[in-house]
């Protein structure tokens, strides 16, 4: 039986954080999706490691409106189950607000981030971040945590939260924590532990590919070359390539000359059947203060 609290509304959130901070306790926020996996729990303990305490959003971390409705009324979500885990992962209290809290009926305010929304995964479906910067706006708004921890594998949603954060001076520090990887390399995400056969094969390749590639041009390979072959192993696995880009790795916007002292990524999406996978990989350390 867990202990765990869980916060429904937006004053019950506020009151809790208001009496953390009147021991003088810092407070973190993970937002987490519904679908726990070991990923979310690493991220829950490696906050433990940046404030006193630390809450966990389930906030159905979808990127549109109607997805989070859906979200919501999803019976799958076992809330107990849900807040056990988190509790042993080192959570101190659990958020789980309505799908309207953070997307509010007949809101007209609209959040639009050029070349960080319209790219990677937003460049062929514009919804897929339909209401995202509004609802992590409202969600940071809420919380006012000292700390919002993001995995660099959501490396898209890391950079937009930042730049939310220093435009609209929100008083929350975005920082990432490194991506939680299986046996294999594999980065965590729903669906991955069914992973069998061909398509288990093809994603183990995926981070082994994106590092080949991030080695070889780093060591003066054309990127091009580096990038297209890349993306030849990944579809002879059987993977199908949404997209495999070299990208400033604040503004997201695409690198031509890898040789300057920007902070550079690769990103990738491919499917396997009905599952999509995203990932990404930095160039050389020293470029990449951005990272941790």
């Amino acid at each position: 039986m867990h202990g765990l609290p869980i916060l429904r509304s937006t004053p019950q959130l506020r009151s809790r954080i208001r009496s953390w901070r009147a021991f003088g306790e810092t407070v973190a926020i993970v937002p987490v999706g519904g679908a726990l996996h070991e990923g979310h729990l690493a991220l829950i303990r490696a906050a433990r490691g940046e404030a006193d305490r630390v809450l966990a959003a389930v906030a159905r971390w979808t990127d549109s409106i109607a997805a989070a409705k859906a979200a919501e009324d999803d019976p799958g979500l076992d809330e107990l189950e849900v807040a056990e885990r988190l509790e042993e992962a080192g959570a101190d209290a659990v958020y789980l607000p309505s799908a309207h809290t953070l997307f509010p009926r007949g809101a007209v305010t609209e959040i639009q981030l050029r070349g960080l929304t319209d790219v990677l995964c937003g460049e062929d479906r514009s919804d897929r971040f339909e209401g995202f910067a509004l609802a992590a706006t409202r969600l940071l708004s809420q919380a006012q945590a000292d700390v919002a921890l993001i995995g660099e594998r959501d490396w898209q949603r890391l950079a937009i939260l930042r730049r939310l954060v220093q435009d609209l001076d929100l008083p929350t520090e975005v920082r990432s924590a490194p991506t939680e990887r299986d046996e294999d390399g594999v980065a965590w995400a729903v669906g991955v532990d069914e992973l069998e056969g061909e398509d288990r094969a093809a994603a183990v390749r995926l981070w082994r590919e994106l590092r080949r590639a991030a080695q070889a041009i780093d060591a003066g390979a054309d990127p091009d070359a580096a990038l297209d072959a890349a993306a030849d192993a990944l579809a002879d696995a059987g993977a199908e390539v949404e997209y495999l880009d070299l990208r400033d790795a604040e503004t997201l916007a695409e690198i031509e000359d890898p040789s300057g002292d920007r902070p550079a990524r690769i990103f990738a999406a491919i499917t396997l059947g009905d599952l999509r996978l995203i990932d990404n990989v930095a160039l050389g350390e020293k470029r990449n203060p951005l990272d941790g």
